[in-house]
């Protein structure tokens, strides 16, 4: 009977350090979200190579982190979060040494929290607040308020431009003679903002 165990142990050792071994590969992006808001506004994070970077929003109204995310160090990062203030921590530390979202970094994590907390929401009309966070110097974290802006703009070939077609507001003199007037159809676009 031990032998019989001791040989399951060791059939099943190199499927379970494989496993364990993908399950431990450098994520990226979206990680979890712990939030029933809607992620519409935009963090963005520019990071320098060599180093990789667990983040967390975490409520500052109830102290609840809300989501989680991986960003790789040197690449494009950009998250999209519900509505809200957050505080921001991050754990930094190299990819090799990633070991989950308990262990993080191992011994060599970094962590810290960026001050002051980061707000989130729509301000003015239709401007989607959010934040870009420069990692790249850890010395002098750099932060600033970043916006997408949207706006609706008309399709042109939605409305007529015959020339006898009538124009909205003026009353013809035969109401028998009122066609079915076009629909307009707008379309949304966005831009990165001020």
């Amino acid at each position: 009977m031990i032998r019989l165990i001791c040989l399951c142990l060791l059939l099943a050792g190199p499927a379970l350090a494989q496993a364990r071994a993908e399950g431990l590969a450098r994520p990226q992006g979206l990680l979890w979200s712990d939030t029933a808001l809607p992620r519409t506004l935009p963090l963005q994070v520019k990071t320098a190579e060599g180093r990789d970077y667990y983040l967390v929003l975490r409520d500052v109204a109830t102290g609840r982190d809300v989501i989680g995310a991986y960003a790789q160090g040197g690449a494009f990062f950009r998250l999209l979060v519900p509505p809200g203030r957050f505080e921001l921590q991050i754990a930094s530390g190299q990819e090799a040494d990633w070991q989950g979202r308990g262990g993080l970094f191992g011994a060599q994590t970094q962590r810290f929290a960026l001050e002051p907390p980061l707000d989130f929401g729509v301000t003015g009309y239709a401007r989607k607040g959010g934040h870009l966070v420069d990692l790249r110097n850890l010395g002098a974290i750099a932060q600033t308020s970043l916006g997408i802006c949207q706006r609706l703009l008309l399709d042109p070939e939605s409305v007529s431009v015959t020339p006898d077609a009538p124009m909205p507001g003026v009353s013809p003199r035969d109401p028998m003679e009122i066609p079915d007037l076009p629909v307009p159809r707008y379309r949304e676009v966005s831009r990165i903002c001020d």
